[in-house]
């Protein structure tokens, strides 16, 4: 695997999960989304996202890890339903991340790596 193609975690609840963002991961982001990763990427920018968008992105890229590592995947329906009631616009971030780390070319996500370990540099 790519190093800057590697794993994030999120928090959700009291549980900490690992997103794998993957080609595979895409995929199943639009299959269960309904819409193309690209509108989707987009919406969240605009904050015109739907209901299911949050919810895909980091199911998706729990199940990408997941079956990488033989692990039982939390369904999409218990996940969608406990961001619901925690508040699914707080992972916002994350779902941009997961859609953009999955769908871009390896020196577009070098650089954004290198720009936040500079911005960390500055703040030290």
């Amino acid at each position: 695997m790519n190093k800057w193609k590697g794993t994030f975690e999120v928090k959700i609840g009291t549980e900490t999960y690992t997103l794998r963002p993957t080609f595979d991961a895409l995929c199943e982001f639009e299959e269960i989304a309904g819409m193309p990763a690209l509108r989707a990427r987009q919406e969240l920018l605009e904050g015109t996202y739907g209901a299911k968008v949050i919810p895909a992105a980091i199911w998706a890229g729990i199940r990408g890890e997941h079956l990488v590592n033989g692990q039982k995947c939390p369904s999409f329906r218990i996940l969608g339903e406990t961001l619901r009631k925690i508040g699914a616009v707080k992972y916002q971030v994350d779902a941009l991340k997961l859609l953009t780390y999955a769908g871009s070319a390896d020196e577009i996500i070098e650089n954004i790596e290198n720009k936040e370990d500079d911005t960390e540099e500055k703040k030290s």
